[in-house]
C-alpha cells in the first residue's frame, strides 16, 4: 500500500464520519424546530375561539365601554375581530417565549369605517396599541387575559 492509498482510505473515513456528524446535526436541528413548533403551539393554543372584551385598560386608564361589542377571534396563528368602528385581523407571531399581535412587524390591518362617535374612534386605536402590546395569554376555560407592559385585556367565551 502507497501512500496514496492511505490517503483515500483515510480521506473516506473522514468523509464518512462528516456526513455521520452532519446527519447528527440534521437531526438535531429538525428536532429542536419541532420543539420549537410544538411550544409556539402550546403558546397560542389557550387563545383559539372567540371572545368579547369585557374590559381593558392600559398605560392611560381604563377603556370607555364600547358602543358594540369588541370580539377577538382566533384560529391557529390568525386572529381577528370586531372593534368599535372597524373589522381587524392578523397573524399571531411566537418570540422569546412571548406573545405577539400583528407578526413580528406588530401590524394589524383593519377596514377603514369612519366612526361617528370620536371618543368609540380613540377607544379603537387604544385597542389596537393595547392588543399589539400583549406579550402574554392566559386562559382559564370562558375567560382569556391578554397582558403585556401596562396592557391588560380581559375576554369573556362567545
Amino acid at each position: 500500500m502507497g501512500a496514496a492509498s492511505v490517503d483515500e482510505e483515510g480521506f473516506a473515513m473522514v468523509t464518512r464520519a462528516r456526513a455521520r456528524g452532519l446527519a447528527a446535526l440534521a437531526l438535531a436541528a429538525a428536532a429542536l424546530g419541532a420543539l420549537t413548533a410544538c411550544a409556539a403551539d402550546a403558546t397560542v393554543e389557550p387563545l383559539q375561539g372567540s371572545w368579547v372584551l369585557v374590559s381593558g385598560s392600559d398605560a392611560d386608564g381604563a377603556f370607555i365601554e364600547s358602543a358594540s361589542p369588541v370580539t377577538l377571534r382566533v384560529e391557529g396563528r390568525d386572529f381577528s375581530g370586531d372593534s368599535p368602528c372597524n373589522l381587524y385581523s392578523g397573524t399571531l407571531s411566537v418570540t422569546g417565549g412571548g406573545l405577539r399581535f400583528g407578526g413580528e412587524g406588530g401590524g394589524i390591518q383593519t377596514t377603514e369605517r369612519a366612526c361617528a362617535d370620536p371618543e368609540q374612534m380613540q377607544l379603537e386605536g387604544r385597542y389596537y396599541d393595547a392588543l399589539v402590546g400583549v406579550s402574554r395569554a392566559e386562559s382559564t376555560g370562558d375567560e382569556l387575559v391578554l397582558t403585556g407592559p401596562g396592557v391588560e385585556l380581559v375576554f369573556t367565551a362567545d
